[in-house]
């Protein structure tokens, strides 16, 4: 075999990162507590195996890498919209109430921006230029949700420890980017597919970093905020059910009028 290109040297580099981040993960267990990132990791290691052995046989610019590429970008969508998912659950679930009125409100939106980004991408033309268009319009979504999940843990004084925060940071990092470089692509200022490419990499590459790092240090365990006496809570519940006995009373007599 002669001298890889820079395609090709970028790409293998990038399986071995892939690789080592996968054995960290087994290492730290990761499966116990974000089991669908571990699937993620794992399918990384495999798709991308397969599409590295493709361009080295047939070139970046041939059918064949053409179609591996994307055939496999779906599932690829699919696996790390389940780790925004397990992301979510891992960073609230601890705290039962918070999780059981936010994972709705995460659902919710997760719902509607999936349904905009499909009216958004249902006409364009072309499988590469839908796929395209709704990764674009679903990395806007992946952004949003971790936003939307960070605002609430502030709001709720959750603290994310690691492996969480580098993911989050990971996540947002590269799905920022993958916005901002397809939206290059496909407007005005339209970048060249092998600049297109190697700026994805790069990114990836910059987020497994993030992921490796969090990965390394040791895992902060979540603690439950401090519980009150149960002395005081018998007398705050008392003080709100009185509260909700006045207001149903007030309710009845306004409905008897």
């Amino acid at each position: 075999m002669g001298t890889l290109s820079f395609s090709q040297a970028l790409a293998l580099f990038l399986a071995v990162v892939e690789i080592a981040v996968l054995a960290l993960a087994s290492v730290r267990r990761v499966w116990k507590t974000l089991p669908y990132l571990f699937i993620y990791l794992a399918l990384v290691v495999a798709i991308e195996g397969a599409r590295w052995f493709v361009l080295v046989k047939s070139g970046t610019g041939s059918r064949s890498y053409s179609w591996t590429y994307w055939l496999t970008q779906p599932a690829l969508l699919a696996a790390r919209a389940a780790v925004l998912a397990d992301v979510c659950r891992a960073s609230l679930s601890f705290y039962r109430g918070v999780w059981q009125m936010t994972r709705y409100l995460l659902g919710g939106t997760a719902a509607i921006l999936v349904v905009l980004a499909f009216a958004r991408t249902v006409e364009k033309p072309g499988f590469v230029s839908y796929l395209l268009f709704a990764e674009r319009e679903l990395e806007v979504s992946v952004v949003v949700i971790l936003l939307l999940l960070l605002v609430v843990s502030r709001y709720y004084g959750v603290e994310l420890g690691q492996p969480l925060k580098g993911i989050i940071l990971g996540l947002v990092f590269y799905s920022s980017v993958v916005v901002i470089n397809t939206s290059i692509l496909i407007g005005p200022l339209a970048l060249s597919w092998p600049v297109f490419s190697t700026v994805r990499v790069l990114a990836y590459l910059a987020a497994l970093g993030m992921w490796g790092q969090a990965l390394w240090v040791p895992f902060s365990q979540p603690e439950r905020p401090p519980l009150i006496p149960s002395a005081e809570f018998e007398i705050a519940s008392g003080a709100v059910d009185q509260r909700m006995r006045e207001l149903n009373a007030r309710i009845l007599q306004l409905m008897k009028r």
